[in-house]
């Protein structure tokens, strides 16, 4: 009996709402009793600042159009005679030929003297070297360049023109030299180096271990090779025959 009375009460507050009583207060105003619609009286608006102010006897005045004249301009119209003379301009446009023309260059050995060297002491972009920067070379043997004789030893210039430094993530640094020269002899070739390239492990690496608590920020720090050039590495360079 107390299970079932009390289920009544429940029930009684669960559909409590729908005894509330609904009014629209739009038909309230506008519909009688008899639910027909009022009737509807008109009031009317009037403005009583324009009522005290403007005499109803008396028309707005009308505006005439009156053109607008620049004084100065009218003052000074037959000062400035332009010339009648006709003038003509000829525009000359240069003729665009589709023919392109290349410049081979075509290295015969018989005509170059091959220069052996090697770099005097060992270079690594470690040493924080820049662009422009010069390095000192030496020939590996006795050469002869235009009828004058070299011997083993015998300094070559050439410059750093590219250099960029290793970076996290296993990138290279990588190392460009050119502009060979010995005794104001220009030598032809370039040597290009790059350091070890770590980016093919350590990518993979750190995305693959992210997920495991950020583990993979472990591999961030690790940074590529550096760029060298060892004494024991010979390169040849070619010197043209005059």
């Amino acid at each position: 009996m107390k299970k079932l009375l009390a289920l009544l009460i429940c029930t009684n507050f669960i559909i409590s709402p729908v005894f509330s009583e609904i009014t629209d207060d739009f038909a309230e105003k506008t519909l009688g009793r008899n639910l027909k619609v009022k009737e509807y009286k008109k009031t009317d608006i009037t403005d009583t600042f324009a009522e005290e102010t403007l005499n109803k006897n008396v028309k707005p005045a009308e505006h005439k159009y009156k053109p607008i004249t620049d004084d100065f301009a009218e003052k000074n119209r037959n000062k400035n005679n332009f010339s009648k003379k006709t003038v003509s301009y000829d525009e000359i446009i240069p003729e665009v030929t589709t023919v392109f023309k290349r410049k081979v260059v075509v290295i015969d050995p018989d005509e170059m003297t091959s220069v052996p060297v090697r770099i005097k002491n060992n270079f690594s972009t470690k040493q924080k070297a820049q662009e422009g920067d010069y390095l000192e070379f030496e020939t590996t043997k006795d050469i002869v360049i235009n009828g004058k004789k070299y011997p083993s030893g015998t300094t070559v210039n050439a410059r750093i023109e590219n250099i960029t430094m290793n970076e996290p993530l296993g990138v290279p640094a990588t190392l460009t030299v050119e502009n060979f020269s010995v005794d104001g002899i220009h030598l032809g070739g370039e040597i290009h180096k790059t350091g070890a390239n770590r980016t093919l492990w350590v990518y993979p690496c750190m995305v693959s271990t992210l997920w495991f608590f950020g583990a993979g920020a472990l591999f961030f720090p690790i940074m590529g090779g550096h760029a060298k050039i060892l004494k024991e590495q010979i390169y040849t360079l070619y010197a043209e025959k005059q």
